[in-house]
């Protein structure tokens, strides 16, 4: 017979069952708290494919999902009126990107900065799935920056045009 767990071994997972479980780790915060990420501003993206697989192609080669996640990248200006992307870099298995947001009072609704990654993702995604159905394409989520002044600006500018210098050691 098991032994009942006691309280401190119990998990509440939201449906009035109790578990005897371990606490769940907290999963880390990936936007800033409390911050309008719809705001006037310049951000720094990094958006990893599923396990970081090799799946555009090789540095200044890319292959067919490649182009698609170049395509659809300068797409997202022909989505908003107030978002465009600055400067981007497109590697075997991620990408970089400075998207930048003017919040102006004729760009209602105000999209975030999430909901412009999302459609970008979901855009790969659909003309990959047309061409390879079922792959699984992205990481969850995205990673980001607020720049804030312009030498972070210029740095992440930097960084963007040495990143495939850089990175063609490591493929």
């Amino acid at each position: 017979m098991s032994k009942m767990p006691d309280e401190s071994e119990k998990l509440n997972v939201g449906n009035g069952l109790d578990r005897s479980e371990k606490e769940l780790p907290k999963r880390k915060l990936q936007r800033l708290s409390g911050y309008d990420y719809s705001k006037s501003n310049y951000y720094f993206v990094t958006i990893c494919t599923d396990e970081r697989k090799n799946l555009f192609g090789k540095i200044n080669f890319p292959n067919e999902f490649g182009r698609i996640a170049k395509e659809q990248l300068l797409q997202i200006e022909n989505h908003y009126n107030n978002v465009f992307i600055d400067k981007y870099v497109i590697m075997p298995n991620h990408l970089h990107a400075i998207i930048a947001i003017k919040k102006t009072e004729r760009s209602r609704p105000f999209p975030t900065l999430s909901s412009v990654v999302g459609l970008y993702k979901s855009g790969v995604t659909k003309a990959i799935h047309e061409i390879e159905p079922g792959i699984k394409v992205w990481q969850k989520s995205f990673n980001d920056v607020i720049i804030r002044n312009e030498k972070a600006y210029n740095e992440i500018c930097e960084y963007i045009y040495y990143n495939p210098l850089k990175a063609e050691t490591d493929y």
